[in-house]
């Protein structure tokens, strides 16, 4: 979060010393389909050591939709700068283990905030143009775990590229449609037990790919 920090800080100092050079401001909308995929692996330490045979690891993955908006930037015809943020959270499945059993245990992640710094480069071709970005995410742990324990939350940060075409339809509006695919850090967290058994869970391999359509308004 830190890094994406430092980036939009840079941005908006960016953008304050542009607008006033003249350079062309731009607002819009998306709606975005998503899928992402990770790994869970989920281990049981005791007296501070891991025990080997309690490791679980599973993959997997969700789709989702969601809305973002974002301001632009364009430093001349070719290039333009960007701050991309998604105002609404969404889920993954919930996991149940136990599930015939009064002690059942269920977990799940909510993603929220997240938000993308990126430079948009025109391609002479056509309407087309290439997306590289940086984006942050909050990662909340919700679960009900028949111990009572609970896991703390973590962020995580990652590249994003991209290949997109735009269209513009007159008075400044114009439409886009783009592919995007993403890349996070792993993220690690333990259990709050108090007693020398906890349990961590580290989740790898982090991707994400999305299509998204927007409409914009440059000034």
């Amino acid at each position: 979060m830190k890094k994406l920090i430092i980036a939009i800080s840079g941005l908006i100092l960016f953008a304050n010393s542009a607008i006033s050079a003249g350079f062309s401001p731009s607002i819009g909308v998306s709606g975005s389909w998503a899928a992402f995929s990770a790994t869970g692996t989920e281990s049981e330490y005791t007296g501070g050591a891991v025990v080997e045979k309690s490791k679980r690891k599973v993959k997997g993955a969700f789709a989702t939709e969601y809305a973002s908006v974002f301001v632009e930037l364009g430093l001349n015809d070719t290039i333009s700068l960007g701050l991309d943020y998604v105002p609404m959270s969404f889920e993954t499945p919930q996991n149940v283990s136990n599930e015939n059993n009064p002690n059942q245990n269920r977990v799940s992640a909510k993603f929220s905030k997240l938000t993308t710094v990126y430079a948009k480069v025109n391609v002479p071709l056509g309407g087309t143009y290439l997306k590289l970005g940086y984006s942050s995410v909050d990662v909340i742990s919700q679960e009900a775990m028949s111990s009572g324990s609970t896991y703390g939350n973590e962020s995580t940060n990652g590249m994003t590229v991209g290949l997109g075409y735009g269209h513009e339809i007159g008075n400044g509006i114009s439409v886009r449609a783009e592919v995007m695919a993403s890349e996070f850090d792993d993220v690690s967290t333990k259990s709050n037990a108090t007693s020398a058994e906890r349990t961590q869970i580290d989740v790898s391999d982090m991707i994400g790919a999305r299509g998204t359509i927007s409409v914009v308004k440059s000034f």
